[in-house]
């Protein structure tokens, strides 16, 4: 499963390295979170239409959307919705969202990852670690440590927030949420060694997917001052 928090860590981290344009460290911090958007294609499949989950897994995570023609794909479309709407800000958004999906997301998942990556889907895949085999408890750690990785990404928001000294007033539902991924990370981490992997995966995917991911999409928005203070 993957790891969106530490993808949007480095966003946070990194955002003043590569531009200080208004609007580009948003869009490095969506860019940064926005490939693992597959695994809802890949949760689809297999709930509805009853694949195995890892033919689900082979078939539509880490392959388009972390592509650099997903990347590329962004930024055009950005462009061309600047021309419509004319202005330097949407562009400069794309700029970030490209930077993010192709290298804080692809490329980190190339280097870190024990799965294939569609850098070039359907054309190329890349594979460091295809000789090195995960016990599947490491496994399902590694899918709790899914929650863990939102709550750093969180605290690390409501940190910046306090150190800036705004959204204030977002402060505590922020807190809120960031207990609530390390309070699942900790009962998934205890469910590791106690669940099959396809009951665990199932339960996983739904607290993940019905919350921890779309939670951090939100929260980033809601942050965007705190993360682009120049929005």
């Amino acid at each position: 499963m993957a790891q969106p928090g530490l993808h949007a860590l480095l966003a946070v981290a990194t955002r003043k390295t590569f531009s200080t344009r208004r609007w580009f460290a948003l869009g490095l911090a969506f860019g940064s979170l926005i490939p693992d958007a597959d695994l809802y294609a890949q949760a689809f499949a297999v709930v509805a239409c009853g694949m195995d989950p890892a033919t689900a897994d082979r078939l539509f995570h880490r392959t388009f959307t972390h592509s650099l023609f997903f990347a590329l794909a962004l930024w055009a479309a950005c462009h061309a919705a600047s021309w419509v709407r004319g202005g330097e800000g949407l562009r400069t958004f794309g700029a970030g969202l490209a930077l993010g999906v192709a290298l804080l997301h692809t490329a980190v998942d190339v280097l870190t990852w024990f799965d294939g990556v569609g850098m070039l889907w359907p054309i190329w895949e890349v594979n460091l670690w295809a000789g090195v085999h995960v016990p599947e408890v490491a496994g399902k750690l590694l899918g709790a440590g899914n929650f863990y990785a939102c709550a750093a990404y969180l605290a690390s928001l409501g940190w910046l927030a306090r150190r800036a000294h705004t959204r204030a007033d977002y402060l505590p539902r922020l807190w809120l949420y960031t207990l609530v991924n390390l309070a699942l990370g900790i009962v998934f981490t205890a469910l590791a060694f106690g669940l099959p992997t396809l009951t665990f995966l199932g339960y996983g995917a739904a607290a993940f997917l019905g919350f921890a991911y779309p939670n951090a999409l939100w929260v980033t928005w809601q942050m965007r001052e705190v993360i682009d203070p120049a929005t």
